[in-house]
Parts: C-alpha cells; structure tokens; sequence
C-alpha cells in the first residue's frame, strides 16, 4: 500500500469515527454501530464462519434496536445475553410457572465494538449460566463476543404514563414487526435459512423457525435455548436465524438463535 493511498483510505476512516479513540490496526475495518436513540447505524458486513451460526443474524436483530421508533422505546441499561457457560446481566432463576427464569436484566449495552463489530461494548456482571445458582463469574464485564452469544432479552422502557391501549409494548412490537419486514426477515424455510445462515449446517435451524411460525392461531411458543426457559412468549417472527419473541407481562423482548433451540413445549 503506498503512503497516498493509506492516507486516502484512513483519513476518511477517521473523520467517519470522529470522537473514537480507536487505533486503527487493519486496513478492513467494519462499520461501527452506536446503539441509542439518536444513532445513525450501518449493518456490520459480517464474514462468514463455520464456528459462529448465529453472530450474523444477531447482528442483524441488534441492528433493528436502531431505529429511532424501537430505540427510543428500548431501555438500554436492562439487557440479558445468555452464553454457553455465562449470563450477563442476571443469574437465572430455577424455571417456574413464569414467563422466563431471568431474573432482573441489568446490563447495559452500549454499542457494536468501534474497532472490532465482533464485540459488543457491554457493562454488566457476569454469572454462571445455571439455574438457581447466582454465583459470580465476572463483576465487571465491558465486552461480550457477538458469537458467543445465543439469546439476548431486553427491557422496554417504564409505559406509567401511557394512556389508551397505545401502550410501549404494542408501539415496540408494531416497530419490530415492521422493521422486520422491511429488513426482509421470514419465519421459516430451508432456503430462507440457507440465505441468511452463516455456516453450512445452520439449516438445521429452519426446522424450528417453520415449526414456530406454523403450529398454532396464537402464535404463541415454550421453548428452552440452553439454560433458558421462556414460556408463551409471542413469535414476532425471525431475522435469519435469530428467533424474535415477546412477553405483554414483562414488557420484555427476547432475540434466540434458532440453533439453540433444544426443545419446544
């Protein structure tokens, strides 16, 4: 690369990136999201990977909270993520007869990584994922690995003061199921799934998204992702691979990768 063309490719970079402290170490660079109500975001281009069947359609389910309608209805500072081994935000309660084993979501997310849209930049305390135990793994934990991560359930904003029917969890699920649509999201299909997949045997998942989508008028669905239990949740449909459900009760949204999906009830 010579001197010329480095400074035309950086020096864009850099004025894009205004106000980041980010050492620029490799010449691809993925575009950076700053999740909030007033952000302005652009889709990672994420690479594929045979390790990672969900991380590009997770993104694409955070991107969604992007929006100025969804971001604004989002509290931020009241997210789960849920990893093979940890949970960030909250310990996971022994399943009962509610609607999930989550206890109080108390993470905060941040934004996609500015130097790596691998991570999420996150603050939170970190459990292990076991049920009823709510021993600390990590009491302070600033990034999360986007492919590591196979559910994520967050918090709407506190509706008090709603009046009518037009409360935060209708306005939120109207938002995220048009944004749904027009980020062209399905819900179920072996060729959908092939299409947004991100290594060859995520089609497997397809299955699930098609049996959720079909099974009943309600639309309703009981399901364990690993340690997780969400009980009658509504399917609001799916982005890729990633699973889009809601709980009225909770006022909470939950994004699960199809793949996860161990068992339905």
């Amino acid at each position: 690369m010579t001197p010329e063309t480095y400074m035309r490719r950086f020096h864009a970079l850099e004025q894009s990136l205004e106000g980041e402290a980010c050492p620029l170490t490799a010449e691809e660079v993925y575009p950076c999201c700053a999740l909030g109500n007033d952000a302005g975001c652009a889709v990672p281009d994420l690479p594929e990977t045979d390790n990672c069947c969900c991380k590009a359609s997770m993104a694409e389910a955070l991107q969604l909270l992007c929006g100025n309608v969804l971001g604004s209805l989002v509290d931020f500072d009241a997210f789960f993520f849920l990893t093979d081994s940890l949970t960030l935000g909250s310990a996971l309660t022994v399943p009962g007869g509610d609607t999930d084993n989550i206890g109080v979501p108390g993470a905060s997310l941040r934004r996609f990584s500015p130097c790596n849209c691998d991570l999420l930049d996150v603050s939170g305390t970190a459990y292990f994922a076991i049920p009823g135990q709510a021993e600390m793994a990590l009491e302070a934990v600033d990034q999360l690995s986007l492919c590591s991560v196979k559910a994520a359930a967050f918090q709407l904003i506190d509706d008090a003061d709603a009046e009518g029917e037009e409360t935060v969890y209708r306005r939120a699920v109207r938002a995220i199921r048009r944004a749904i649509q027009a980020e062209g999201g399905s819900t179920g299909g072996c060729g959908t799934c092939q299409a947004h997949c991100d290594c060859d045997d995520c089609c497997c998942a397809s299955g699930i998204l098609s049996e959720l989508s079909t099974r009943n008028l309600s639309r309703t669905a009981t399901l364990a992702a690993g340690s997780l239990l969400l009980q009658n949740v509504t399917v609001l449909g799916s982005v890729g691979s990633v699973l889009v459900l809601a709980s009225e009760e909770l006022s909470r949204i939950y994004f699960v990768c199809a793949n996860a999906v161990e068992v339905l009830g």
